[in-house]
Formats: C-alpha cells, structure tokens, sequence
C-alpha cells in the first residue's frame, strides 16, 4: 500500500536554527523541531503505523546540516528491531499548488523490505481517502517471497481516493522501473480535478525527465488540512526479514511549495454560473449551472469549502433548512463570479 497513517503530534521541542537560509513563508505552521525551506517541522517521536513494529525515533532525522540537507536514517540498534524515521510540517492544508523535492538517495538499492515515502501529504481526518497524494514512493513492498515471487523495487506516483479499499481498488497508482541515479528531483502540480507528477534524474528539473504521470477526475483529493510527511520505514508484509534489515539513510536536498493563483474570480473570466433553488418538504434543492468551464471535473466551491465534481455544466446541491450559500465554480486557469443563494 501507500505511505499510511501518522497522527499528526507535536512535540514541546524548539525550533533549531538551520544552515538553510531560505526566507520563512507567510505562514510557516507552528513551531516544531526545526525549520527548513520557509517552514516549520516536526520529528516524529511516537509510535504507530506503518513501520511494522510501530518504532520510530525523533534522532532518526537529522536536523539541517551546513548545506541545508535533512537526513533521514532506519537504524536497527540491536541488530532484530529496526527504528524508523518521519518528519512532518507543523502547518496543515498546503492545498494546490506546486511541490518539489530533491533527494540524494540510489532508490534501486533499497533494501526490499524497506519503504522510502517520499513527500506525500496526509490529512488523518479527512475521509475516506485521507487526502493522501505519493509523489515520489519507492519499496519493493517485502519482495514477494512468500508469494512466491521476486518483486523488484520499483517507484510511484498515486493517490488514495478510499483508503477503507485495499490497494488497487481505493488507489490510482502509476508505478515505473527505479534507476541508479545518486540524485533525483520530483515535482507535483495539484490542481482542481487533476494531477501532474514528474521525476527527473539530478539536480533541479533540467536532467532526463524519468517520468510523467498525469492522473485526473472526480476522485482527485481536495485540499484539506492535509500535513506534508517525509518517512524511511520498514514493512512487515510481503515477504523479506523486517527484524533483520540494516541500516539505511536518504538525504532530503530540498523542498519547495508554490501555491496556486488565487481563487479569486478573474477578470474577464469565461466561467460563467448561475443559481436557482426550489423547496419540497423542508429540502432545498439549489441548481447551479455553468458554461466555459474547461477540463473534465471543476471545483465547486461553497462557502469558502471546495468540492471536485465533474465539469458537465451542472450541479443539485440539496439540503435542509434557512441559510444563505455561496457558490462558485473554478477549472485550472479562472473563476466565475461568486453567486449567493438565500434559502
């Protein structure tokens, strides 16, 4: 499966003062155990899901050394119960926009019963999906061998859209062939109804792009208070020795999130929406309608809360009692107006 659950915890700790000299962000998240890249982060220190054993260590990752580089480091102390390591943002709901990262780590030599989730975010609260987006997840999930088979270690990019289906059902996943790159850098687009993820072998995205991955429709997670989460663990399932893996570290070079163009309706937009409502029995039945929009789902937003549907120029919003709605309608470039309903 995909990189799963963490409760997101926050330590008493203080932030540590980095080499990294990269300015804060506007809104940075809490304080943590660190700051990195303009915002703040938190070790993980407590137990749980997904390494097999449930042990993880806040000293399993390192703070920002003088190149500005976080380490993450599986040990195993006592040669049969490896530890894991995971950091987290303190601030939650990055929501749509631009995220890359540059990790220093040859993924093909990865330890089969080892799981690199690299970036993904997470929101424990919001369901069934958990808001869970994989930009750059690397395993050989145990290696098969007690199926009967030799799993290599292969890469993904991929989403949860119902983490109560097990994977393959509650899951969109593209998974290709790892390299022996020493670096590799991956982008995320996330936008309204669909996903763009590219990984390219080096620095920045000027190298080989390895691969592109374009997912889109209904089931694309929104924007929640989705937390983003770097972790190194150990899987139980699949096959392999879990208890007697040896040690393995990936360093983290950068990080980066630029967030959309505003929601804001453009000027001039071509979304235009339209609103009706009628009442039968205390429920209210409000039909929204649209033209111009573009692409194969839309984000509705109402009352500020943004909903993905698919763009066939229609929507029933139905519920009971007296309030006043907001509405509009947004694709990938513009917004229409915003359109209040009193009911």
């Amino acid at each position: 499966m995909l990189a799963a659950a963490s409760l997101v915890m926050l330590s008493a700790t203080t932030s540590a003062q980095a080499a990294d000299t990269t300015p804060m962000d506007p809104n940075p998240g809490p304080v943590g155990s660190f700051a990195w890249k303009g915002f703040n982060w938190e070790k993980r220190f407590w137990a749980g899901a997904p390494q097999y054993n449930k042990a993880f260590d806040a000293a399993n990752v390192s703070n920002p050394d003088a190149g500005g580089y976080v380490t993450l480091s599986l040990t195993n102390p006592t040669g049969s119960a490896p530890v894991g390591a995971e950091f987290q943002s303190t601030r939650q709901g990055f929501g749509y926009g631009t995220y890359s990262t540059t990790v220093a780590k040859d993924v093909s030599t990865l330890q089969k019963e080892v799981v690199w989730g690299c970036l993904f975010t997470y929101d424990p609260l919001a369901t069934p999906g958990y808001n869970e987006i994989d930009l750059c997840e690397a395993s050989a999930w145990g290696g098969g061998a007690s199926y009967g088979e030799s799993w290599p270690v292969t890469q993904a990019h991929g989403y949860w859209f119902d983490a109560t289906k097990p994977p393959g059902q509650g899951n969109n996943t593209v998974v290709f062939n790892t390299t022996n790159d020493l670096v590799l850098t991956h982008k995320m687009v996330w936008e309204p109804g669909k996903l763009t993820f590219e990984t390219f072998a080096g620095e920045g995205s000027g190298g080989t792009l390895l691969k592109r991955t374009v997912l889109q429709g209904t089931t694309v997670p929104v924007p929640a208070k989705e937390a983003i989460h770097f972790n190194l663990w150990v899987t139980g399932g699949g096959g392999g020795d879990p208890d007697h893996v040896k040690p393995e570290s990936v360093v983290i070079r950068d990080f980066s999130f630029t967030p959309a163009a505003s929601t804001t309706p453009t000027a001039g937009s071509p979304i235009k929406l339209t609103a009706a409502n009628s009442k039968v029995k205390g429920v209210n039945s409000t039909t929204l309608k649209w033209t111009g929009a573009t692409g194969s789902s839309v984000t509705l937003w109402m009352n500020g809360t943004p909903k993905t549907v698919p763009n066939t120029g229609s929507y029933v919003n139905k519920f009971k009692g007296g309030t006043t709605t907001s509405y509009k309608v947004c694709d990938a470039a513009a917004c229409s107006e915003a359109v209040s309903v009193v009911t």
